[in-house]
């Protein structure tokens, strides 16, 4: 049971998936990403192609797109 004092507390997820061209990969994929939700502010929270590690990262299509969908 959720108490309504601390409805404020509870933070959201949010999945979007993205589909582009990953240069690591040398294709085509599609990635999961999770955003948290807290009010009205979006945070990209993580990425399911393991974007932190990726030697491409910095150019990475996919990686900018998820940003921008960010709040």
């Amino acid at each position: 049971m959720i108490n309504d004092e601390n409805k404020e507390d509870i933070m959201e997820i949010e999945e979007e998936f993205i589909s582009g061209f990953c240069r690591t990969c040398n294709g085509g994929i599609t990635v999961c990403c999770e955003y948290a939700v807290e009010g009205d502010k979006r945070t990209l929270t993580f990425m399911d192609c393991a974007y932190d590690r990726c030697v491409n990262h910095a150019a990475c299509e996919i990686y900018k797109q998820a940003h921008e969908l960010e709040r």
